[in-house]
């Protein structure tokens, strides 16, 4: 029996979410169809993280064991041959039988992008945030100074039952390229949309040229209505796991 990974990359502007749902189109729903076409069974699939609908992934990482006899680069092409053209394998290999994508991982990087133009390019309309007026880097990255670290995230996520709020962010920074403003952060692990509500609160904070220990007073009241909306999910990226 061989414990086979691959990494994926997807388009979520058609799909809604990761996660297999009824009477919804989702990456996993499609992925799997596939796979059990090539395989002819039905492994478990587990999976690095649960992203949103309309989120993207560049670097997805999913795990199964099955006997098939294909080797790495066979059965990376086989599946990319029956797959829609918005969803990519891009690495096939074999993994430790201990290995789990979601627990094994120890860091995460996410990648937020926001159009920053006068006028939004149609090409970005479902890949980016557009936000016309002026953004001020520097303060947001005064911001970015108050999360890092470990901290409880209740305030910036739709928790679900069982949740653990707290998480570790190890990086967190904007970087102005041309007329995108992106967002990179790393953390040992994210909580649902999580990571669109830093985004969300932290353009208000900035709009309204709030000081960064506000942020501080966001986490500390531990509710979710003390931060600001949920940003539009097209902007958002989970680029790559660490292990």
């Amino acid at each position: 029996m061989r414990h086979i990974a691959l990494e994926i990359a997807y388009d979520g502007m058609h799909y809604s979410g990761w996660q297999i749902q009824n009477n919804a189109v989702t990456v996993q729903g499609v992925f799997q169809d596939v796979m059990y076409e090539i395989l002819k069974g039905r492994p478990k699939i587990k999976v690095a993280g649960r992203t949103d609908a309309g989120v993207h992934a560049l670097g997805q990482i999913v795990s199964f064991k099955s006997q098939c006899r294909m080797t790495e680069e066979q059965l990376g092409y086989a599946l990319n041959s029956k797959l829609p053209k918005d969803i990519r394998i891009l690495r096939v290999f074999e993994v430790p039988v201990k290995f789990h994508p979601r627990y094994s991982a120890q860091k995460r990087w996410y990648r937020y992008i926001i159009s920053n133009a006068k006028v939004l390019l149609p090409f970005f309309k479902n890949y980016t945030l557009w936000v016309k007026r002026g953004i001020n880097t520097l303060l947001l990255n005064e911001y970015c100074k108050e999360i890092i670290g470990t901290h409880d995230f209740t305030s910036f996520a739709t928790l679900q039952i069982g949740d653990v709020p707290l998480r570790r962010v190890f990086e967190c920074d904007f970087t102005r390229k041309d007329d995108f403003v992106i967002l990179d952060i790393i953390a040992n692990g994210f909580l649902r949309k999580m990571v669109r509500t830093i985004v969300g609160t932290f353009l208000e904070l900035e709009k309204r040229n709030e000081k960064p220990e506000r942020v501080s007073d966001i986490l500390q009241a531990k509710n979710r209505g003390e931060a600001g909306k949920t940003e539009f999910p097209g902007g958002l990226y989970l680029v790559k796991v660490f292990y």
